[in-house]
């Protein structure tokens, strides 16, 4: 008599026979075709598959391994790397491979903050757009935005232009690749960029952490050389956005695992659609960062106020020496280049008889005008909070300011309300810093 087989003895067999199904590896979606990869640093390459299951990489001749965890998580390290421009294949192996193409060795930056940050090239001048449509055919600059790498042929529409200039002049300066990764939000505040234990450690608030979570925690893993920064347009007006900064400095330096992290910030732009003379917005943003450049080891700020502003425009549409300012600081301080990156910054206030007598340091080929007119935007006061208009005359490297109507004053000021935008610069072409109330010696 023949034996019949059952569904349960049909189901048995089958999983007996066939063969068992096996989480493949993943990578992160930071990992593709045209990527940059940070020269000189470990470079960790992670991702998921079959716990237990042992994952190779293969690039530049190394093999490196790592054994997936019990949650099937898994990290390695590819040893340091010299920069490149040869288009290589990156491989990622356990049940699967992955193989990526055209990735490079280079230099890596984080480009975040809001929308001065996110805006494209073609909301820039056009003789910048010119610029960028010249160099269309540069396989070295590339970006990573929003999940996916972007070579210059095709970034148009999604770069950031102030990112790219930054990028462009480190790529024609050090003779390397370079890649940024733009993390911006329009409209955003700094708190969503910071890290959660931060803010609450500086007690930030509930709204905080947000963009964090998203869209930076995902990628810390990632091998960077440090921060460039557009933000505080939307922070205007708040009293703690030092402790912000703050905690966003020590945050991303805590999960980027860079003790004195290279972040450089832009000073916000002078900006206020009614024109208005007396309205003063920007200037807890204003101090804020320029305690936090002077406090906080690896942070820089450069100014922007020179660029062709239109104080009726909170986007100004220069960004090309925005972003040649700030590699600027990079090429100084992470690269060794002699060059310059600062404007003159004040320094003493000095009574000579019914005069005073600014003088500024970092003054590098003297002081002059953007416009050929004298100095503008002085003001002087006797209390400290009414100021009067003053007339201001270039000494060498020094400036002489005085008003009518203050026999003796004991405060003197430049720039700082929000629709000012003075024209004292060093002939280098960098900008004098606008200077809030200062005591007169």
């Amino acid at each position: 008599m023949r034996t019949l087989l059952t569904p349960l003895h049909l189901f048995s067999i089958l999983l007996i026979t066939m063969p068992l199904a096996r989480a493949e590896v993943v990578l992160p979606e930071i990992f593709q075709d045209h990527m940059i990869l940070q020269q000189g640093v470990p470079n960790c390459i992670w991702g998921t598959a079959e716990p237990g299951e042992r994952v190779t990489a293969g690039f530049a001749g190394q093999q490196v391994s790592a054994k997936a965890d019990h949650d099937g998580n898994w990290k390695l390290y590819l040893a340091p790397l010299a920069a490149s421009s040869e288009p290589r294949e990156l491989t990622v192996e356990a049940s699967n491979r992955i193989a990526l193409q055209d990735v490079l060795v280079g230099e890596v930056w984080w480009a975040s903050g809001q929308s001065n940050m996110a805006t494209g090239i073609r909301q820039s001048r056009g003789d910048q757009q010119k610029v960028f449509a010249a160099q269309k055919d540069n396989k070295r600059v590339r970006a990573y935005i929003r999940g996916k790498w972007y070579l210059l042929s095709e970034q148009a529409t999604q770069t950031s232009a102030v990112a790219f200039f930054f990028a462009l002049k480190l790529e024609q300066t050090l003779d390397v690749p370079v890649a940024y990764v733009v993390v911006a939000q329009n409209g955003s505040k700094i708190e969503p960029f910071v890290p959660p234990a931060e803010a609450e450690a500086y007690e930030l608030g509930p709204k905080s952490s947000k963009i964090y979570n998203e869209r930076v925690a995902p990628l810390t893993d990632y091998a960077i050389k440090g921060v460039i920064w557009y933000q505080g347009e939307s922070n205007r007006g708040a009293d703690n956005y030092f402790d912000s900064l703050k905690a966003l400095y020590s945050g991303w330096s805590r999960v980027f695992e860079m003790p004195e992290l290279p972040f450089y910030q832009v000073q916000i732009a002078p900006f206020n659609k009614q024109e208005e003379k007396t309205s003063l917005i920007s200037d807890s943003v204003w101090a804020a960062q320029y305690r936090a450049a002077e406090e906080i080891p690896g942070m820089g700020i450069i100014p922007l106020h020179d660029t062709g502003i239109s104080v009726k425009r909170i986007h100004p549409r220069s960004k090309q020496p925005v972003g040649e300012r700030l590699a600027a600081l990079a090429l100084k301080h992470q690269y060794g280049k002699d060059v310059v990156t600062t404007g003159p910054v004040f320094s003493r206030a000095i009574r000579q008889s019914d005069k005073i007598l600014v003088r500024f340091d970092h003054v590098d080929e003297g002081l002059t005008t953007t416009d050929g007119k004298s100095p503008s935007y002085f003001e002087l006061s006797s209390d400290g909070k009414n100021f009067v208009e003053a007339e201001a005359r270039i000494k060498g490297e020094h400036v002489e300011v005085m008003a009518e109507g203050v026999s003796e004053p004991e405060f003197v000021r430049m720039g700082w309300f929000d629709i000012a935008i003075p024209n004292l610069t060093d002939k280098n072409g960098w900008p004098v810093f606008a200077f809030p109330a200062q005591p007169v010696e």
